[in-house]
């Protein structure tokens, strides 16, 4: 994805039991970049994350948008007003965050694409349009064509609930700015509710056609919020 178009996120971790100064860092970064044009997308404590994956860290996690494109979003981050912001923290938690910029998909999705986005809809359906629980994935694949058959499965499922993706991007995607991200993949999807969510993950098919598939075809962590 190289259209500069498409809108960007930023998306700012910190990892948990680091949580003394991060109502203020977080909410001077917001102060900051919706003065500049971002749009909040999510933001929530690392005692609030839902782990769906065992084993996945559950971040304190701020994602911001930016219609504009990834530049705008690291312009902001390399910009003296968020220097100045960072450079109030202590080097422990400093040492505690991992922030990159990600491409998006198109805000109208992607036409007659089998990836779930917001076209795989009825488009402006307030049904679809009030998806607010987010779901973050983060993956290694090692076996790319179980992966894909995996996927089918998924996107079947997700279609079932009326969820859509709104990032799907391969590591070429990101654009690490703080810390260190060695994932192949990373993807944000938006669902009506956790119970949707949760109808999906502990659900027959997923439980017992999708997950089986994926073992030993790469390794993941999904973590949830609303």
């Amino acid at each position: 994805m190289n259209n500069t178009q498409n809108p960007s996120y930023l998306v700012i971790r910190v990892r948990p039991d680091i949580e003394e100064e991060i109502d203020q860092y977080f909410s001077d970064v917001i102060k900051a970049a919706t003065s500049k044009g971002a749009k909040l997308l999510g933001l929530e404590r690392s005692s609030n994350v839902v782990i769906y994956e065992k084993g996945s860290i559950p971040f304190s996690t701020l994602i911001l948008k930016w219609p504009e494109g990834q530049s705008i979003s690291i312009d902001f981050w390399k910009s003296q007003i968020h220097k100045n912001i960072f450079n109030q923290l202590s080097i422990v938690f400093k040492k505690n965050i991992i922030a990159f910029t990600v491409e998006g998909l198109p805000d109208k999705g992607l036409i007659g694409d089998p990836i779930p986005t917001i076209a795989s809809y009825e488009f402006n359906t307030s049904e679809v349009n009030s998806n607010k629980f987010i779901l973050i994935i983060d993956g290694t694949v090692t076996k790319p064509k179980v992966i894909d058959k995996y996927r089918e499965i998924l996107f079947d499922i997700m279609q079932e609930q009326k969820s859509y993706y709104i990032v799907l991007t391969a590591s070429e995607g990101i654009k690490m700015l703080h810390g260190k991200w060695n994932e192949d993949i990373f993807a944000i999807s938006l669902w009506k509710s956790k119970k949707s969510v949760n109808d999906f993950w502990y659900g027959k098919k997923y439980q017992k056609t999708a997950i089986p598939l994926r073992i030993g075809a790469g390794e993941f962590t999904v973590i949830g919020f609303s």
